[in-house]
């Protein structure tokens, strides 16, 4: 990747808005071992808060230095939130958390049980390989194809999958429509019940497809 960005003359961009801290303390780009030219930085980065950030090297970014304003060079950057106090002070304590020693060990220690209760509970049903864990995200497909790259995920079912959703959130568990994110503070009560509360679904979609 980064080999073919260079010998185009063309910067290397991640997009980190999702990924981002729950892969690494450096991101995906440490997790992956690939540095890129840019990156955009948000949601976990503030704990919740309504934080983002753009960072990159500096040959790139100082641009954005008021300095340069009278250069020619200068690219201006603004946002409704830019400067928020209290959004800077979530994402300072969000970070002082993740630094801690043996954090991301229970973070991706928090997303196994989910990852092979959602496999075994689906390949157990009739739903083979439905659990894709990456980092501390968890996807659930229902497709028998190896889930590779994004052409593959579009040929998952999706209103089976919107069955499954409704299903969970039937039981006590809201998912978003595609993700569901495991985080330090779920305890392992949390964690078995999210287990349990998989299984009865696929049972359920199971009983609704025979």
């Amino acid at each position: 990747m980064r080999e073919i960005t260079r010998r185009h003359g063309l910067p290397l961009i991640f997009d980190e808005i999702v990924t981002g801290f729950r892969f690494a303390y450096g991101g995906a780009q440490e997790y992956y071992g690939v540095v890129p030219d840019l990156a955009a930085v948000g949601k976990i980065i503030g704990g919740g808060f309504p934080l983002a950030a753009v960072v990159g090297r500096e040959e790139i970014m100082r641009h954005l230095a008021p300095a340069m304003e009278a250069t020619g060079e200068f690219v201006q950057q603004a946002g409704t939130l830019n400067g928020n106090p209290v959004a800077a002070a979530a994402g300072l304590a969000t970070l002082a958390e993740l630094r801690k020693p043996g954090a991301y060990e229970r973070l991706f220690a928090n997303g196994q049980p989910r990852e092979n209760g959602a496999r075994r509970g689906g390949e157990t049903r009739g739903f083979p390989g439905a659990g894709r864990r990456g980092g501390a995200g968890l996807r659930i497909y229902f497709t028998d194809r190896p889930i590779t790259d994004y052409r593959a995920t579009l040929t998952a079912d999706r209103a089976l999958h919107a069955a499954f959703t409704r299903e969970l959130l039937e039981r006590g568990i809201v998912k978003a429509a595609q993700k569901i994110y495991v985080s330090l503070a779920h305890t392992e009560e949390d964690i078995q019940r999210t287990v349990q509360v998989f299984t009865a679904a696929f049972e359920a979609l199971a009983e609704q497809r025979s």
